[in-house]
């Protein structure tokens, strides 16, 4: 028997019985997947029916975590061309 209680929730943080911790940064119930990111950058994504499998318990947010925005790859849709800048 699932509960909402039980389903991922975006922002939410969790912990598996292995100790790892992630937070839930996309939740697709049309695509029927689960992005997950653990503390130390890594993203994966999982199906949704694979979520009660995980054992994952809810959690308060660590104090400091490993990740930032700023650490993901995909600068590259943030750059700026010269051109594009204005000069004062």
């Amino acid at each position: 028997m699932s509960s909402d209680a039980e389903k991922p929730i975006e922002g939410n943080w969790y912990e598996l019985p292995s100790g790892e911790i992630f937070t839930v940064v996309t939740v697709d119930e049309e695509e029927g997947m689960v992005e997950i990111q653990y503390d130390d950058t890594s993203l994966e994504e999982i199906e949704m029916v694979d979520w009660d499998d995980l054992g994952a318990d809810p959690i308060d947010p660590p104090d400091e975590w490993a990740a930032d925005y700023s650490n993901f790859e995909d600068d590259d849709d943030f750059e700026i061309e010269p051109s594009e800048l204005e000069e004062e």
